[in-house]
């Protein structure tokens, strides 16, 4: 089909050092529960000393208890140097009304927040696969009896021959069966391959298959079907289970057996917001419903769940639908914006809307089929009625994830995401008049589910929080995404500004948190310069903060009352990922876990500057550490975030008997002329990569603000000579910039082996118009030409000293006459 995903088994060409991977959390066993039940879970990993609390993003499961952590008597290694050497017991609590799905928390320990995990939810019975060493349920005579309606948790084993589960499921003729399996989505793995891959078949009770599916549209990789049981179908069938590329892995999955209806469509796809709307669900084998469902105010997509374990995609929009004229050469849209909706049913099929518009207009139109489980792989063409020439053609070859408001981890193969196969563009039509916008799918596909939905509206000024990685294949990187403060202290985040698609604003903003517990506060929130790409924000955990877990929300809000922008968090975490940086799944987030943790056992201080950092000039920040009593480890200190042009030193470390240091930060010489923050983080020492995080205690320094300013001077010299044995003056011209008190003072620096400058250096002033070096040559100084000398000038101004390189000069070495 023609999202057909070829995952092959890939050497891995990287290595990367030890732990260089490793993670709070890999493996959560068992992987799924059923609603209205309490389930024991297993959380391994490492790092999960002292366990607290496990936090949901969303109600349904909360953790009623929680054992200490065990160290275990054997560490698994796994890939990339991560590896499972504790676990934690737990017992989750389901609420009866929990929604299926996927479940994400965080484990908060005294002093850690883990990295992102998940945990799935049913509404059927579970029951588990009872396969062993000895026995086997791979054939249909060997095939595991199992109730209907249930959710089997069961295990493809890493055997050599390739595993195959076959289970025997009551039956009845002319009834629905229908079966689901989780496995990619269920997967928490951070590396893996194509053992995820799988397929399933139905076989009636002589082993003759019924119906079988490997992939599809409304799952892609993860395997379903629905079929109406033929007559001949005795008191049972066969439900088979392998993989679809053989890989010698194990792996866990989800199959979810029953008579529950299972469309594949729904049509319309959306409407409009707050309204009640008329559908029919496609796909079922006993044929089409009608139904009646209520549109969420809030818009964009939402879930919409029947009786099946999992939920069809919808839409929420402001405009109304207009649908297709059945048969018509074209469906005419009385109004923009508005949402074309259609069927594509059978090959070759195009639809045409027209729409009337004036010159300079401004649209985005953007498309809502593959995003929402159809088959199709739309695109789309506009053109003047009355011109057969296309003014905007889209389709998902020149897409750009930034397009979808997709931002964070690349997509292996675009990483299963159904949303990249749908075109969205802005448009600004040519001229007045009608245009019609037509919809055809890229391969003259057609079929019965093939419902598309095209959203046109004015392109709305949107910015996102955005929680995005840095570490090394997009893994999670609690640096960036772990928001763990330490009660009586602060930390410091870096919240990514994208913009969404066609969006013009560019103006100040302020960071806005919702949800924060009592005690917290956020700081450094006030964005004041627009169109830049990220900013730093604190969490602040006062002394009465008490330690524990919240889900906030991080919106932008504009600083002008007058203006009104889209905002939301987002963040997406990787699974299944490859070297490279490529996921093969990810998680999208859309709210954040934060939590206080214990106290640390330090906090640091800058003290602020009191004069400008310049173009071409360096300033110390001096650093200041608070150890409590008896803590004596090393720390290292590290800045993060910088004003545009500003050169950072390497991270240090500061040994158990230092409290202080200073960290020099430089300024390039065409850095921007702007106030701009500058964050310093301290952590203690850790195995893992500096990014990633695992098993460190951090804390930040409250940011203090950075001016670019123009040089207090600039210098420069015609070329010069010095003969060997011999001395010179080497003049540079002084041109003032910007006015300073009292004398700096000016040093050489590029001069080659055996020529210095003689001491005392000269000084000036800011009326000086020239100053003179005095070169010494010896008789071994290196003969010939010499570029790209520079002065250094220290100047001292309000208590600090800044020191300020400029100017290139020229020096040329000759021998003694």
């Amino acid at each position: 089909m023609k999202r057909s995903f070829l995952i092959t088994i890939l050497a891995f060409a990287l290595t990367t050092p030890l732990s260089a991977m490793l993670k709070h959390i890999e493996r959560v066993t068992p992987r799924i529960g059923q609603r209205g039940t309490t389930v024991d879970v297993v959380i391994q990993g490492a790092h999960l000393v002292d366990p607290k609390e496990i936090i949901f993003d969303r109600p349904g499961i909360r953790a009623v208890s929680i054992e200490p952590m065990t160290k275990l008597p054997k560490t698994t290694a796994l890939m990339h140097g991560a590896r499972i050497e504790e676990e934690v017991k737990c017992r989750f609590e389901i609420a009866p009304d929990c929604v299926p799905g996927e479940h994400r928390f965080r484990m908060r320990t005294a002093t850690q927040l883990t990295s992102l995990a998940t945990f799935h939810v049913t509404p059927f019975p579970t029951v588990d696969e009872e396969e062993t060493k000895t026995t086997s349920n791979g054939t249909p005579a060997t095939a595991q009896s199992v109730p209907t309606n249930a959710t089997i948790r069961g295990r493809l084993s890493d055997s050599v021959k390739g595993d195959v589960d076959v289970f025997r499921v009551p039956a009845r003729a002319g009834e629905r069966l229908s079966v689901e399996v989780d496995c990619v989505r269920l997967t928490d793995v951070h590396y893996g391959d194509s053992e995820f891959d799988t397929a399933v078949r139905v076989l009636d009770a002589s082993g003759k298959e019924i119906a079988a599916n490997d992939e599809n549209p409304l799952h892609v990789q993860d395997p379903l079907l629905s079929v109406k049981l033929p007559a001949e179908t005795k008191d049972h069938v066969f439900v088979e289970i392998r993989r679809s590329v053989f890989v010698q892995q194990d792996t866990a999955y989800a199959m979810h057996i029953g008579t529950f209806e299972r469309p594949l469509a729904v049509y319309p796809a959306g409407g409009q917001a707050g309204q009640k709307l008329a559908v029919k669900f496609l796909g079922d084998p006993l044929g089409e419903k009608a139904a009646e469902i209520a549109i969420p105010s809030q818009t964009g997509t939402f879930e919409h769940f029947g009786d099946a374990p999992s939920f069809m995609r919808l839409r929420s929009f402001a405009a109304p639908n207009v649908l297709e004229v059945a048969e018509a050469a074209e469906t005419s849209v009385p109004q923009l914006p508005s949402a074309l909706n259609g069927r594509l049913d059978k090959p070759g099929d195009k639809d045409s809307f027209r729409v009337t518009v004036e010159k300079g207009d401004r649209f985005r139109v953007r498309a809502y089929s593959s995003t929402l489980g159809s088959p199709l792989d739309v695109a789309l063409s506009i053109r003047k009625a009355d011109d057969a020439k296309a003014e905007v053609t889209a389709d998902d070859s020149d897409l750009m994830l930034a397009d979808r408001d997709i931002y964070g981890p690349n997509f292996r193969s675009r990483g299963g995401l159904s949303e990249v196969f749908d075109p969205s563009v802005i448009w600004e039509p040519k001229a007045d008049g009608d245009y019609l916008i037509e919809v055809r799918d890229t391969n003259g596909f057609g079929a019965a589910t093939g419902v598309y939905r095209i959203e046109i509206d004015t392109p709305p000024d949107a910015v996102f929080a955005l929680l995005r990685s840095a570490a090394f294949d997009w893994a999670e990187s609690g640096r960036f995404t772990s928001l763990a403060v330490p009660q009586g202290n602060r930390w410091t985040f870096n919240v990514a500004l994208p913009t969404g698609q066609g969006s013009r604003f560019r103006g100040e903003m302020e960071v806005v948190a919702k949800g924060l517990p009592a005690g917290v506060t956020l700081g450094n929130t006030r964005i004041y310069r627009g169109g830049i790409s990220g900013w730093p924000v604190e969490l602040v955990a006062g002394p009465d903060a008490k330690p524990g877990g919240a889900v906030i929300t991080l919106e932008l809000h504009p600083t002008d009352p007058k203006q009104r922008i889209e905002t939301a968090s987002m963040q997406w975490v990787p699974f299944i990922n490859h070297s490279g940086g490529d996921a093969w799944r990810a998680v999208k987030v859309d709210r954040f876990i934060m939590a206080v943790t214990d106290p640390a056992p330090f906090s640091i201080e800058l003290q602020p500057p009191t004069i400008p950092l310049v173009r071409g000039g360096e300033l110390g920040i001096p650093v200041k550490i608070t150890r409590r009593a008896g803590f004596t480890e090393p720390i290292e200190i590290k800045c993060d975030y910088e004003p545009g042009g500003v050169i950072l030193p390497p991270a240090e470390t500061i040994p158990g008997d230092r409290s202080e240091t200073v960290v020099r930060i430089s300024a390039t010489t065409n850095a921007q002329l702007w106030k701009g923050p500058l964050t310093v983080i301290g952590t203690t020492l850790r195995e893992t990569n500096a990014y990633l995080g695992t098993g460190e205690i951090r804390v930040s320094a409250p940011a203090i603000h950075i001016t670019i300013a123009e040089p207090y001077l600039t210098l420069a010299s015609e070329p010069a000579s010095v003969r060997r044995s011999g001395s010179a003056e080497y003049r540079w011209t002084v041109t003032p910039k910007s006015p300073f008190e009292g004398e700096a003072v000016v040093n050489l620096f590029g001069l080659p082996k055996g020529v210095s400058v003689r001491e005392p250096l000269p000084r000036i002033t800011a009326a000086s118009k020239e100053v003179v070096f005095q070169l010494q040559a010896t008789d071994e100084a290196l003969l010939g030409p010499v570029t790209d000398l520079e002065c250094e000038i220290t100047i001292k101004a309000a208590g600090q000293e800044i020191r300020q390189r400029t100017g290139k000069g020229n020096l040329r070495i000759d021998p003694k006459l």
